[in-house]
């Protein structure tokens, strides 16, 4: 055996990463009037046959691989808003979903409503930004009570009645809402498919830049929206659980899961075709998303459709660590010939990168920068039995899933609706990322245990207690309020036996401050300071 190979000492195995092995090509064209819909697999589309003709001069060979790792430094990775403690889960949402992004909806909403009750003498009320928060937590809502249609949210039989959406907004203005929701008016571009949205999305995508630092490691990933109806950059993906939709590449925090930045796919003019000859539509897809984050020392996961030795190269030499999968007949890969038995494994070597040829029940090939082509031993079921595997691949299993957790997560909650209109269903659907997103600067926050339908529940809440007013006013919300806002207290001196004489503010801790004062509430029993805090505490729920 060379020095290349390398062998199981138990010969056991796994095939955790059959999915990730090589591919053929699966390009299947069907043509339907004007529209074109391209067949791919879950990791091989059109794109990947874009890739340049220009030789990689990488020379192979077979001795032992000593990566050169970039260090991170993860001292300005995590939240950069100025949430604290005590902010509430509406705060988090507010973060992407603001009320200067509510105001443009608003906007551009009365604007085709003035357009299509012109020559209409029952002219309709214009939405505000309160109607349209609210608009949202029905939406939201819906989701926590499937009916077989809109209409049954608001029906009066007994046996379907769901009284609290009609107490937060009639059946025909939900309906008028939905139906003159709109994001631009504008012309734009000839040719720019994304114009009916592309204000709020880049608004939205320029909100998850800001308000999280990603850790070190990334992962880039597609995303299937499901829609069957007619659209010229539907894409069908037969491994994708709903095989036609809209198709996004996600670039995912793997620590937290928080969705850092989307592209959706359009076809050809996705993204503008790189001056970096070798890497192709897919490798232009992973700098566009990696723009922000290159020369950091990151560490980024991708599979077989964004790999290549030019790439990775690339990224190599913009300190940036990368692992993936790949496959052999991609420009520039050395060949492997050897025959391998299971749990063998065959590896090639330049200066900056490792190729490996892994035996499980198929064939695996992966590229990296940073790993070595030694073993670790693992545990299967429950540690009821240990196996060896390349360490590469034990490392992007545990980091390459987490987009697809994100769309398992989502299809739990998810808010889309049946709509003619493929711009409002991929509105839904970035309300949807956006409540995972808060979900994760929660979490990571306040390091609670609490489900995500719980949390999209206590922002549905939060949200009409916010901007329904008629929601917050009803005799049987008054009920929930406690005894400090609607008694009479007033503030005292603090006494105490012991040598102390000051308590402290209940309101300036929970604002992650910490102060002391001689006066208190001796009905609600807490310390509160004179001056602001304790008309804040009688008079504010969430103060």
């Amino acid at each position: 055996m060379n020095r290349g190979n390398k062998r199981f000492i138990n010969g056991l195995t796994d095939s955790e990463s059959d999915e990730n092995c090589e591919n053929e090509n699966n390009f299947n064209r069907r043509k339907r009037r004007v529209n074109v819909i391209y067949g791919s697999s879950e990791s091989e589309t059109e794109l990947s046959q874009e890739v340049d003709n220009t030789n990689c001069e990488v020379k192979w060979s077979n001795n032992h691989f000593v990566p050169k790792i970039h260090r991170f430094n993860p001292k300005h990775s995590g939240i950069t808003n100025q949430i604290r403690l005590s902010s509430q889960i509406i705060d988090y949402f507010q973060l992407f979903i603001s009320d200067e992004l509510v105001d443009i909806i608003v906007e551009e909403s009365n604007y085709y409503l003035a357009q299509k009750t012109n020559n209409n003498t029952n002219n309709q009320e214009q939405t505000t930004r309160n109607e349209m928060y609210c608009f949202l937590a029905i939406s939201l809502l819906m989701t926590r009570n499937k009916k077989l249609s809109l209409k049954e949210y608001w029906s009066t039989d007994d046996f379907l009645r769901s009284d609290i959406f009609g107490k937060i907004m009639t059946r025909d203005r939900y309906f008028l809402l939905l139906r003159i929701l709109h994001f631009s008016h504008e012309p734009g571009c000839i040719g720019d498919r994304l114009i009916k949205i592309k204000r709020i999305f880049d608004i939205i995508r320029h909100s998850f830049n800001a308000a999280f630092v990603p850790y070190q490691q990334l992962c880039i990933d597609e995303s299937l929206l499901l829609y069957k109806g007619r659209l010229s950059f539907k894409q069908y993906i037969p491994k994708k659980r709903n095989r036609f939709g809209i198709k996004s590449f996600i670039l995912c925090d793997c620590k937290t899961g928080f969705v850092q930045d989307i592209i959706i796919y359009t076809g050809a003019s996705t993204v503008a075709d790189s001056p970096i000859k070798g890497i192709g539509k897919s490798g232009a897809i992973v700098l566009q998303l990696l723009k922000t984050y290159l020369g950091k020392g990151h560490t980024l996961y991708v599979d077989n459709f964004y790999s290549s030795p030019a790439l990775f190269s690339l990224l190599f030499a913009n300190r940036t660590n990368a692992c993936g999968t790949v496959t052999k007949r991609r420009q520039g890969m050395p060949k492997i010939e050897n025959k391998l038995e299971r749990g063998e494994l065959s590896f090639r070597s330049s200066e900056n990168l490792l190729v490996l040829k892994w035996m499980d029940k198929r064939e695996v090939y992966m590229i990296s920068t940073m790993h070595t082509a030694d073993f670790m031993t693992v545990s299967r079921h429950r540690g009821r039995q240990r196996v060896q595997k390349p360490v590469c691949i034990v490392d992007y299993n545990n980091s390459m899933g987490i987009v697809d957790k994100v769309d398992m997560v989502l299809s739990s909650v998810d808010s889309t609706r049946k709509t003619l209109k493929w711009y409002r269903k991929f509105f839904f659907h970035l309300i949807d990322i956006c409540v995972w997103n808060a979900y994760c600067l929660y979490k990571h926050k306040r390091t609670a245990t609490i489900s995500m339908a719980n949390f999209q529940l206590q922002l549905i809440k939060q949200i009409c207690d916010k901007y329904h007013k008629d929601y917050i006013n009803r005799q049987v919300r008054k009920n929930d309020y406690p005894m400090r806002l609607t008694e009479r207290h007033f503030p005292s001196l603090f006494v105490s036996k012991r040598k102390n004489r000051s308590r402290r503010c209940v309101v300036c801790s929970k604002n992650d401050k910490r102060s002391e004062s001689r006066y208190e509430c001796k009905e609600c029993n807490v310390g509160l300071c004179i001056n602001e805090c304790f008309k804040i505490y009688h008079t504010q729920l969430y103060y």
